[in-house]
C-alpha cells in the first residue's frame, strides 16, 4: 500500500508542476519601449537621392528631392534658342531621362547606403484626376514599378540612375501645376 501510495503522490505532484510552470503561451502583449531615430537629408539617408543635372527639373530643397517640370530654369535651354515651356500637353506620355541642361544622364539618382541589397521601385497613391508618374532606369529604359522593381542595388553600389514617366491621358488643364506625391520605395532582397 505505502508503495501505491508513492507512486501516486509522485503523480499528482508531476501534474501539479506542470501546471503551476504552465506552456508560456500568450494571447497578448504590450511593452513600452525608447526608440531612437534620426533623420537626415536625401543626399546623407539610408536611401542616397540625388539631382542630377544643372537645368533644375530636379533639385535638392530643404535637404529633400523635389521634382519640377517644367524645371525652373527651362526658359534658358536648349541654349540660344530656349523655348520655354508652359507645361506637358493632354493624353500624351513624357519621359524625362535628363535634366532641361542636357549636361548629365538622369534627373536623379539612388545609392544604398543601408546594411543589404535593395529592389527600388516607384509608387503613387492617387492617380484620378492628376498625372501618373512612374520612375524608370535610365540605363535600361525599364520602368520600375512594385511588380517591376529594380534590379538588386548592392550595399554601396551604384548609383541607379533614374528618370521619370509622365502620362497625362485623361487629366484636365488647370493653372496651377499639380502637387504629385511619388513614393520611392527600397525593399531588402537576398540579392539573388
Amino acid at each position: 500500500m505505502k508503495r501505491r501510495t508513492l507512486i501516486a503522490g509522485l503523480g499528482s505532484l508531476t501534474v501539479s508542476s506542470s501546471l503551476a510552470v504552465g506552456s508560456g503561451a500568450f494571447t497578448s502583449v504590450s511593452a513600452e519601449r525608447n526608440v531612437s531615430v534620426a533623420v537626415a537629408d536625401d543626399a546623407y539617408a539610408f536611401l542616397r537621392l540625388n539631382e542630377r543635372g544643372s537645368g533644375e527639373r530636379s533639385e535638392i530643397d530643404g535637404g529633400t528631392l523635389k521634382f519640377n517640370i517644367p524645371g525652373d530654369d527651362e526658359d534658358q535651354y536648349p541654349s540660344g534658342n530656349p523655348t520655354d515651356p508652359d507645361g506637358l500637353g493632354t493624353d500624351s506620355v513624357y519621359r524625362f531621362g535628363e535634366d532641361a541642361a542636357h549636361d548629365q544622364s538622369g534627373l536623379f539618382a539612388v545609392r544604398n547606403q543601408g546594411t543589404q541589397p535593395v529592389e527600388v521601385y516607384s509608387t503613387q497613391d492617387s492617380t484620378a484626376g492628376v498625372p501618373t508618374v512612374t520612375m524608370f532606369d535610365v540605363d535600361s529604359g525599364d520602368l520600375l514599378t512594385e511588380n517591376s522593381p529594380s534590379s538588386p542595388l548592392g550595399v554601396g553600389a551604384g548609383p541607379l540612375v533614374c528618370g521619370l514617366e509622365i502620362d497625362t491621358h485623361g487629366v484636365p488643364i488647370q493653372d496651377e501645376a499639380y502637387d504629385i506625391e511619388l513614393t520611392i520605395n527600397a525593399v531588402a532582397t537576398d540579392g539573388d
